[in-house]
Protein backbone atom coordinates (compact mmCIF):
# COMPACT_ATOMS: atom_id res chain seq x y z
CA UNK A 1 0.00 0.00 0.00
CA UNK A 2 0.67 3.57 -0.70
CA UNK A 3 0.22 7.38 -0.87
CA UNK A 4 -1.53 6.79 1.75
CA UNK A 5 -2.38 9.25 4.95
CA UNK A 6 -4.02 7.96 8.07
CA UNK A 7 -4.92 9.37 11.54
CA UNK A 8 -5.27 6.68 14.46
CA UNK A 9 -6.78 7.66 17.91
CA UNK A 10 -6.41 5.39 21.21
CA UNK A 11 -8.47 6.43 24.44
CA UNK A 12 -7.40 4.73 27.38
CA UNK A 13 -9.84 4.50 30.27
CA UNK A 14 -10.92 1.84 33.20
CA UNK A 15 -13.03 -0.89 32.40
CA UNK A 16 -15.32 -0.42 35.21
CA UNK A 17 -16.31 2.96 33.52
CA UNK A 18 -17.06 1.67 29.98
CA UNK A 19 -20.56 2.58 30.36
CA UNK A 20 -19.22 5.86 30.28
CA UNK A 21 -18.09 6.17 27.29
CA UNK A 22 -20.98 4.50 25.17
CA UNK A 23 -22.33 8.13 24.34
CA UNK A 24 -18.95 8.38 22.32
CA UNK A 25 -19.69 5.18 20.61
CA UNK A 26 -23.29 6.61 19.68
CA UNK A 27 -21.48 9.53 18.57
CA UNK A 28 -19.48 7.59 16.29
CA UNK A 29 -21.99 5.53 14.73
CA UNK A 30 -23.84 8.76 14.03
CA UNK A 31 -20.56 10.17 12.15
CA UNK A 32 -20.78 6.81 10.01
CA UNK A 33 -17.92 4.94 11.97
CA UNK A 34 -17.74 1.27 10.73
CA UNK A 35 -17.58 -0.86 14.45
CA UNK A 36 -15.15 -3.27 13.38
CA UNK A 37 -13.57 -6.42 16.03
CA UNK A 38 -10.25 -6.40 16.81
CA UNK A 39 -9.60 -9.10 15.22
CA UNK A 40 -10.39 -8.24 11.83
CA UNK A 41 -9.18 -4.64 12.25
CA UNK A 42 -5.43 -5.75 10.98
CA UNK A 43 -7.11 -7.56 7.87
CA UNK A 44 -9.09 -4.96 6.69
CA UNK A 45 -5.98 -2.53 6.67
CA UNK A 46 -3.51 -4.77 5.08
CA UNK A 47 -6.33 -5.54 2.42
CA UNK A 48 -6.12 -1.96 1.72
CA UNK A 49 -9.17 -0.88 2.96
CA UNK A 50 -9.69 2.59 3.73
CA UNK A 51 -12.55 4.59 5.69
CA UNK A 52 -13.09 5.52 9.36
CA UNK A 53 -13.20 2.03 11.69
CA UNK A 54 -13.27 1.97 15.75
CA UNK A 55 -12.88 -0.89 17.99
CA UNK A 56 -12.18 -1.74 21.39
CA UNK A 57 -9.14 -3.36 23.19
CA UNK A 58 -8.91 -4.69 26.43
CA UNK A 59 -5.62 -5.44 28.53
CA UNK A 60 -6.26 -6.65 32.51
CA UNK A 61 -8.82 -3.96 33.89
CA UNK A 62 -7.99 -1.43 31.44
CA UNK A 63 -10.14 -0.55 28.17
CA UNK A 64 -8.68 1.08 24.69
CA UNK A 65 -11.12 2.68 22.27
CA UNK A 66 -9.17 2.57 19.05
CA UNK A 67 -10.46 4.96 15.98
CA UNK A 68 -9.15 4.41 12.74
CA UNK A 69 -9.06 7.05 9.68
CA UNK A 70 -7.17 5.87 6.59
CA UNK A 71 -6.86 7.64 2.56
CA UNK A 72 -5.47 8.16 0.18
CA UNK A 73 -6.73 12.29 0.69
CA UNK A 74 -7.21 12.20 4.29
CA UNK A 75 -6.70 15.62 5.94
CA UNK A 76 -5.43 15.12 9.18
CA UNK A 77 -6.42 18.70 10.92
CA UNK A 78 -9.53 18.57 9.31
CA UNK A 79 -10.21 14.49 11.09
CA UNK A 80 -9.14 16.17 14.24
CA UNK A 81 -11.73 18.74 14.07
CA UNK A 82 -14.11 16.09 13.60
CA UNK A 83 -13.09 13.92 16.33
CA UNK A 84 -13.01 17.35 18.27
CA UNK A 85 -16.75 17.69 17.80
CA UNK A 86 -17.57 14.37 18.51
CA UNK A 87 -15.82 14.27 21.87
CA UNK A 88 -17.49 17.57 22.83
CA UNK A 89 -20.69 15.95 22.51
CA UNK A 90 -19.64 12.41 24.36
CA UNK A 91 -16.62 12.47 25.50
CA UNK A 92 -15.89 11.92 29.12
CA UNK A 93 -12.52 13.63 29.88
CA UNK A 94 -12.46 13.41 33.33
CA UNK A 95 -12.76 9.29 33.09
CA UNK A 96 -9.85 8.98 30.60
CA UNK A 97 -6.42 7.89 31.89
CA UNK A 98 -4.90 9.40 28.52
CA UNK A 99 -5.24 9.43 24.76
CA UNK A 100 -2.87 9.14 21.81
CA UNK A 101 -2.39 10.19 18.11
CA UNK A 102 -0.57 8.61 15.60
CA UNK A 103 -0.20 10.50 12.65
CA UNK A 104 0.45 7.88 9.28
CA UNK A 105 1.98 8.92 6.13
CA UNK A 106 3.45 7.37 3.29
CA UNK A 107 3.23 10.20 0.83
CA UNK A 108 5.75 13.03 3.21
CA UNK A 109 9.08 13.10 4.06
CA UNK A 110 9.96 12.14 7.56
CA UNK A 111 11.16 15.80 7.89
CA UNK A 112 7.68 16.99 6.49
CA UNK A 113 5.74 14.50 8.44
CA UNK A 114 7.67 15.47 11.84
CA UNK A 115 7.53 19.14 11.04
CA UNK A 116 3.07 18.83 10.48
CA UNK A 117 2.86 16.58 14.09
CA UNK A 118 4.74 19.30 15.75
CA UNK A 119 2.50 22.09 14.14
CA UNK A 120 -0.80 19.92 15.54
CA UNK A 121 1.02 18.79 19.10
CA UNK A 122 3.32 22.12 19.53
CA UNK A 123 5.58 19.84 21.09
CA UNK A 124 8.75 18.61 20.56
CA UNK A 125 10.17 14.58 19.70
CA UNK A 126 10.45 12.69 23.18
CA UNK A 127 11.77 9.81 21.28
CA UNK A 128 12.49 8.07 18.49
CA UNK A 129 11.31 4.69 17.93
CA UNK A 130 12.90 2.92 15.29
CA UNK A 131 10.45 -0.27 13.28
CA UNK A 132 11.67 -2.75 11.24
CA UNK A 133 10.63 -1.23 8.09
CA UNK A 134 10.62 3.13 8.38
CA UNK A 135 10.17 5.33 11.70
CA UNK A 136 8.41 6.49 14.56
CA UNK A 137 8.75 8.85 16.89
CA UNK A 138 6.84 9.85 19.86
CA UNK A 139 6.25 13.19 21.00
CA UNK A 140 6.63 14.63 24.53
CA UNK A 141 3.07 14.25 26.18
CA UNK A 142 0.72 17.16 26.58
CA UNK A 143 -2.60 16.63 29.25
CA UNK A 144 -2.04 12.75 28.83
CA UNK A 145 -2.29 13.65 25.17
CA UNK A 146 0.98 12.14 23.57
CA UNK A 147 1.29 11.99 19.27
CA UNK A 148 3.28 9.52 17.00
CA UNK A 149 4.47 10.18 13.67
CA UNK A 150 4.78 7.33 11.78
CA UNK A 151 6.52 6.89 8.24
CA UNK A 152 6.64 3.04 7.16
CA UNK A 153 8.98 1.56 4.15
CA UNK A 154 5.34 0.03 3.45
CA UNK A 155 2.24 -0.13 5.02
CA UNK A 156 2.03 -3.69 5.29
CA UNK A 157 0.24 -6.31 7.40
CA UNK A 158 3.20 -6.04 10.43
CA UNK A 159 3.00 -1.99 10.35
CA UNK A 160 -0.92 -1.86 10.24
CA UNK A 161 -0.63 -4.38 12.91
CA UNK A 162 1.64 -2.15 15.04
CA UNK A 163 -0.43 0.59 14.82
CA UNK A 164 -3.71 -1.36 15.09
CA UNK A 165 -3.23 -3.25 17.85
CA UNK A 166 0.21 -3.27 19.82
CA UNK A 167 1.02 0.27 19.79
CA UNK A 168 -2.35 1.22 21.70
CA UNK A 169 -1.69 -1.90 24.46
CA UNK A 170 1.45 -0.94 24.73
CA UNK A 171 1.02 3.01 25.29
CA UNK A 172 -1.73 1.46 27.58
CA UNK A 173 0.67 -0.47 29.58
CA UNK A 174 2.98 2.80 29.55
CA UNK A 175 0.21 5.00 31.03
CA UNK A 176 -0.11 2.41 33.50
CA UNK A 177 3.21 2.06 34.49
CA UNK A 178 3.63 6.11 34.59
CA UNK A 179 0.38 6.73 36.81
CA UNK A 180 1.45 4.22 39.46
CA UNK A 181 5.31 5.74 39.21
CA UNK A 182 3.75 9.30 39.55
CA UNK A 183 1.27 7.90 42.32
CA UNK A 184 4.26 6.41 44.20
CA UNK A 185 6.55 9.15 43.96
CA UNK A 186 3.26 11.63 45.49
CA UNK A 187 3.23 8.98 48.30
CA UNK A 188 6.57 8.76 49.04
CA UNK A 189 7.17 12.57 49.42
CA UNK A 190 4.50 12.01 52.03
CA UNK A 191 5.91 9.15 53.30
CA UNK A 192 9.24 11.27 53.58
CA UNK A 193 7.82 14.06 55.57
CA UNK A 194 6.33 12.06 57.98
CA UNK A 195 9.67 10.04 58.55
CA UNK A 196 11.36 13.19 58.86
CA UNK A 197 8.68 14.27 61.32
CA UNK A 198 8.53 10.69 63.36
CA UNK A 199 12.34 11.40 63.18
CA UNK A 200 12.83 14.92 64.71
CA UNK A 201 10.32 14.23 67.76
CA UNK A 202 12.04 10.79 68.20
CA UNK A 203 15.12 12.92 68.87
CA UNK A 204 13.47 15.57 70.85
CA UNK A 205 12.31 13.02 73.01
CA UNK A 206 15.97 11.19 73.61
CA UNK A 207 17.05 14.96 74.17
CA UNK A 208 14.45 15.03 76.62
CA UNK A 209 15.22 11.82 78.40
CA UNK A 210 18.68 12.42 78.43
CA UNK A 211 18.38 16.24 79.90
CA UNK A 212 15.72 14.78 82.42
CA UNK A 213 17.60 11.65 83.26
CA UNK A 214 20.56 13.95 84.36
CA UNK A 215 18.56 16.08 86.79
CA UNK A 216 16.72 13.30 87.61
CA UNK A 217 13.08 14.69 87.04
CA UNK A 218 11.75 11.63 84.88
CA UNK A 219 8.89 10.49 85.88
CA UNK A 220 7.67 6.65 85.35
CA UNK A 221 3.78 7.72 83.98
CA UNK A 222 5.85 10.46 81.48
CA UNK A 223 8.18 7.20 80.52
CA UNK A 224 4.91 5.43 79.36
CA UNK A 225 3.76 8.12 77.39
CA UNK A 226 6.72 8.22 75.33
CA UNK A 227 6.62 4.79 74.52
CA UNK A 228 2.71 4.69 73.68
CA UNK A 229 4.31 7.77 71.44
CA UNK A 230 7.45 5.81 70.01
CA UNK A 231 5.30 2.79 69.36
CA UNK A 232 2.44 4.61 67.59
CA UNK A 233 5.31 6.08 65.18
CA UNK A 234 7.11 2.86 64.72
CA UNK A 235 3.76 1.48 63.75
CA UNK A 236 3.14 4.11 61.12
CA UNK A 237 6.82 3.49 59.62
CA UNK A 238 6.35 -0.29 59.89
CA UNK A 239 3.41 0.59 57.52
CA UNK A 240 4.82 2.81 55.38
CA UNK A 241 7.63 0.71 54.93
CA UNK A 242 5.35 -1.92 53.51
CA UNK A 243 3.28 0.06 51.79
CA UNK A 244 6.52 1.16 50.17
CA UNK A 245 7.98 -2.27 49.46
CA UNK A 246 4.15 -3.04 48.02
CA UNK A 247 4.39 -0.19 45.84
CA UNK A 248 7.78 -1.32 43.97
CA UNK A 249 6.51 -4.71 43.49
CA UNK A 250 3.42 -3.09 41.51
CA UNK A 251 5.83 -0.84 39.99
CA UNK A 252 8.63 -3.64 38.89
CA UNK A 253 5.50 -5.71 37.94
CA UNK A 254 4.40 -3.08 35.29
CA UNK A 255 7.46 -1.79 33.86
CA UNK A 256 8.50 -5.79 33.27
CA UNK A 257 5.29 -6.32 31.65
CA UNK A 258 5.62 -2.89 29.51
CA UNK A 259 9.41 -3.94 29.05
CA UNK A 260 8.40 -7.09 27.68
CA UNK A 261 5.65 -5.81 25.12
CA UNK A 262 8.45 -3.38 23.61
CA UNK A 263 11.07 -5.92 23.17
CA UNK A 264 8.53 -8.73 21.82
CA UNK A 265 6.72 -6.90 19.50
CA UNK A 266 8.05 -8.00 16.39
CA UNK A 267 7.89 -4.43 13.93
CA UNK A 268 9.51 -2.64 16.87
CA UNK A 269 13.36 -2.83 16.54
CA UNK A 270 14.84 -1.23 19.91
CA UNK A 271 18.53 -0.35 20.63
CA UNK A 272 19.49 -0.56 23.91
CA UNK A 273 20.21 3.11 24.33
CA UNK A 274 16.18 3.10 23.65
CA UNK A 275 15.17 1.01 26.02
CA UNK A 276 17.61 3.03 28.60
CA UNK A 277 15.84 6.22 27.87
CA UNK A 278 12.10 4.52 28.17
CA UNK A 279 13.06 2.82 31.29
CA UNK A 280 14.89 5.05 33.33
CA UNK A 281 12.30 7.52 35.12
CA UNK A 282 10.58 4.15 36.24
CA UNK A 283 13.93 2.63 37.28
CA UNK A 284 14.51 5.87 38.80
CA UNK A 285 11.71 5.60 40.62
CA UNK A 286 12.84 2.19 41.82
CA UNK A 287 15.93 3.58 43.09
CA UNK A 288 14.72 6.26 44.76
CA UNK A 289 12.05 3.77 47.04
CA UNK A 290 14.90 1.22 47.64
CA UNK A 291 16.64 4.52 48.87
CA UNK A 292 13.65 5.26 50.92
CA UNK A 293 13.06 1.61 52.09
CA UNK A 294 16.35 1.91 54.07
CA UNK A 295 16.01 4.95 55.28
CA UNK A 296 12.25 3.75 56.84
CA UNK A 297 14.05 0.76 58.06
CA UNK A 298 16.70 2.81 59.53
CA UNK A 299 14.12 4.53 61.00
CA UNK A 300 12.09 1.88 62.46
CA UNK A 301 15.21 0.71 64.15
CA UNK A 302 15.80 3.70 65.75
CA UNK A 303 12.09 3.66 66.82
CA UNK A 304 12.83 0.17 68.41
CA UNK A 305 15.76 0.98 70.12
CA UNK A 306 14.34 4.02 71.58
CA UNK A 307 11.37 1.94 73.01
CA UNK A 308 13.33 -0.49 74.38
CA UNK A 309 16.05 2.20 76.15
CA UNK A 310 12.86 4.17 77.64
CA UNK A 311 11.15 0.55 78.31
CA UNK A 312 14.64 -0.20 80.58
CA UNK A 313 14.70 3.03 82.20
CA UNK A 314 11.11 2.17 83.50
CA UNK A 315 11.76 -1.09 84.49
CA UNK A 316 15.06 0.50 86.13
CA UNK A 317 12.67 2.82 88.23
CA UNK A 318 10.14 0.50 89.14
CA UNK A 319 13.06 -1.64 90.45
CA UNK A 320 14.06 1.54 92.67
CA UNK A 321 10.36 1.79 93.32
CA UNK A 322 10.19 -1.47 94.40
CA UNK A 323 13.37 -1.73 96.53
CA UNK A 324 12.25 1.56 98.06
CA UNK A 325 8.67 0.39 98.99
CA UNK A 326 9.90 -2.82 100.72
CA UNK A 327 12.33 -0.97 102.72
CA UNK A 328 9.35 1.08 103.71
CA UNK A 329 7.07 -1.86 104.55
CA UNK A 330 10.33 -3.62 106.48
CA UNK A 331 10.66 -0.01 108.19
CA UNK A 332 6.28 0.07 109.19
CA UNK A 333 6.60 -3.67 109.81
CA UNK A 334 9.45 -2.49 112.11
CA UNK A 335 7.19 0.06 113.98
CA UNK A 336 4.23 -2.24 113.89
CA UNK A 337 6.18 -5.03 115.60
CA UNK A 338 7.90 -1.95 117.95
CA UNK A 339 3.99 -1.07 118.60
CA UNK A 340 2.72 -4.45 119.71
CA UNK A 341 5.42 -4.82 121.86
CA UNK A 342 4.64 -2.15 123.89
CA UNK A 343 1.17 -2.49 123.27
CA UNK A 344 1.57 -6.07 125.18
CA UNK A 345 3.67 -4.11 127.87
CA UNK A 346 0.95 -1.77 128.19
CA UNK A 347 -2.02 -4.68 127.79
CA UNK A 348 -0.28 -7.07 130.74
CA UNK A 349 0.11 -3.94 132.91
CA UNK A 350 -2.97 -3.12 132.86
CA UNK A 351 -4.41 -6.81 132.93
CA UNK A 352 -2.39 -7.01 136.28
CA UNK A 353 -3.73 -3.83 137.51
CA UNK A 354 -7.35 -4.84 137.07
CA UNK A 355 -6.20 -8.15 138.30
CA UNK A 356 -4.77 -6.91 141.52
CA UNK A 357 -8.01 -4.26 142.13
CA UNK A 358 -10.53 -7.19 141.28
CA UNK A 359 -8.89 -9.40 143.67
CA UNK A 360 -8.83 -6.50 146.74
CA UNK A 361 -12.18 -5.44 146.26
CA UNK A 362 -13.88 -9.22 146.05
CA UNK A 363 -12.22 -10.52 148.99
CA UNK A 364 -12.76 -6.99 150.80
CA UNK A 365 -16.49 -7.32 149.11
CA UNK A 366 -16.82 -11.31 150.56
CA UNK A 367 -15.12 -10.25 154.36
CA UNK A 368 -18.05 -7.60 154.64
CA UNK A 369 -21.09 -9.35 153.36
CA UNK A 370 -20.29 -12.50 154.84
CA UNK A 371 -18.08 -12.35 157.58
CA UNK A 372 -19.22 -15.18 159.49
CA UNK A 373 -18.55 -17.80 156.65
CA UNK A 374 -15.54 -15.80 155.16
CA UNK A 375 -13.83 -16.38 158.66
CA UNK A 376 -15.15 -20.11 158.35
CA UNK A 377 -13.28 -20.67 155.36
CA UNK A 378 -9.36 -21.21 155.36
CA UNK A 379 -7.15 -18.64 154.05
CA UNK A 380 -5.17 -20.33 151.50
CA UNK A 381 -9.21 -21.70 150.35
CA UNK A 382 -9.78 -17.76 150.41
CA UNK A 383 -6.52 -17.15 148.22
CA UNK A 384 -7.19 -19.66 145.96
CA UNK A 385 -11.04 -18.54 145.76
CA UNK A 386 -10.00 -14.69 144.78
CA UNK A 387 -7.35 -15.72 143.03
CA UNK A 388 -9.33 -17.69 140.27
CA UNK A 389 -12.37 -15.05 140.39
CA UNK A 390 -10.39 -12.39 139.74
CA UNK A 391 -8.23 -14.27 136.98
CA UNK A 392 -11.39 -15.37 134.95
CA UNK A 393 -13.28 -12.10 135.22
CA UNK A 394 -10.16 -10.64 134.20
CA UNK A 395 -10.10 -12.57 131.31
CA UNK A 396 -13.67 -12.85 130.45
CA UNK A 397 -13.79 -8.76 130.59
CA UNK A 398 -11.03 -8.76 127.90
CA UNK A 399 -13.06 -11.51 125.54
CA UNK A 400 -16.18 -9.61 125.55
CA UNK A 401 -13.72 -6.86 124.33
CA UNK A 402 -12.56 -8.74 121.49
CA UNK A 403 -16.08 -9.93 120.80
CA UNK A 404 -17.77 -6.62 120.89
CA UNK A 405 -15.12 -5.39 118.52
CA UNK A 406 -16.13 -7.72 116.02
CA UNK A 407 -13.86 -10.90 116.58
CA UNK A 408 -16.64 -13.88 116.46
CA UNK A 409 -13.88 -16.15 117.48
CA UNK A 410 -14.12 -15.34 121.03
CA UNK A 411 -17.58 -16.36 121.09
CA UNK A 412 -16.66 -19.62 122.38
CA UNK A 413 -13.97 -18.30 124.49
CA UNK A 414 -16.36 -16.36 126.29
CA UNK A 415 -18.62 -19.67 127.47
CA UNK A 416 -15.16 -21.43 128.15
CA UNK A 417 -14.26 -19.00 130.36
CA UNK A 418 -17.88 -18.10 131.36
CA UNK A 419 -18.94 -21.09 132.59
CA UNK A 420 -16.10 -22.14 135.17
CA UNK A 421 -16.76 -18.26 136.94
CA UNK A 422 -20.29 -19.26 137.44
CA UNK A 423 -19.56 -22.48 139.14
CA UNK A 424 -17.11 -20.90 141.03
CA UNK A 425 -19.44 -18.24 142.30
CA UNK A 426 -22.19 -20.49 142.71
CA UNK A 427 -19.66 -22.75 145.24
CA UNK A 428 -19.07 -19.34 146.93
CA UNK A 429 -22.66 -18.37 147.08
CA UNK A 430 -23.05 -22.13 148.86
CA UNK A 431 -20.67 -22.48 151.03
CA UNK A 432 -21.60 -19.07 152.38
CA UNK A 433 -24.99 -20.28 153.10
CA UNK A 434 -23.89 -23.68 154.41
CA UNK A 435 -21.56 -21.95 156.51
CA UNK A 436 -23.86 -19.49 157.75
CA UNK A 437 -23.70 -15.91 156.79
CA UNK A 438 -23.66 -12.58 159.05
CA UNK A 439 -22.25 -9.09 158.40
CA UNK A 440 -19.70 -7.75 160.60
Amino acid sequence: MSGITGLFRYYCYLSDDAYKFQPVLDRLKAAEYQYLAPENAIKEQSRGRQGNFFYELEQQKTKILVLQMLGEELSVPDSLVSLADIEAKGLAQDELLGQTSVVLSTKLSWADLIDSVQSLSNRRIENFLHIQAGQLARFVPAAHHVYYACLPDNYDRNSARLLSYSLPLIEARYIETRMISNLLRDRSRIIEQERAELDRKLSQILHTHMVKEQSGLKLVEELEEQIQELSSAYGMIAGNSSMVGEGRSRLEGSLKSFMSQLRTEPALKLDQDTVEIISSPFLNRLKSMAALNEMLKNSRDSHQAAIDVVRSRIDIMNSRANISTQEKIRDLMELNTSIQKQSLVFQFAAGLIEFIVLAYYSHSLWKSLAYNAYNNVPSMVQLIMVMLFSGLTTYLTHIVAEYLQGDTHAKKKIFLAGIPLFLLLLVVLIGTVLLGGGTH
